[in-house]
């Protein structure tokens, strides 16, 4: 019976250590697409859209600057140039 056992206890040993190889090379996959898809070049999404010249801006002055270093009174009337909200920048008073 003690020479069963350790037959047993054998390939069970042998089964973790196959395990514990899968799960690093498992482990080493998902590092390698973790830095592939760190390293890739982010979209630059401040990018000058088309004016639109129908918005109609209230005369609040809450100075924001765009990207481009172009200074505007408000972020309506930035908008209505045709830069997106979350590119501006709030000028400090």
């Amino acid at each position: 019976m003690g020479v069963h056992k350790k037959n047993i206890m054998k390939k069970y040993l042998n089964s973790l250590d196959k395990i514990d190889k899968i799960a690093f090379v498992i482990l080493g996959v998902m590092l390698l697409l973790i830095l592939i898809n760190g390293c890739t070049a982010e979209i630059d999404v401040c990018e000058k859209g088309e004016r639109n010249d129908g918005v109609v801006c209230t005369e609040i002055y809450q100075p924001v600057i765009a990207p481009d270093g172009t200074e505007y009174p408000n972020a309506c009337y930035a908008g209505r140039d045709g830069w997106d909200n979350s590119c501006l920048t709030l000028k400090e008073l």
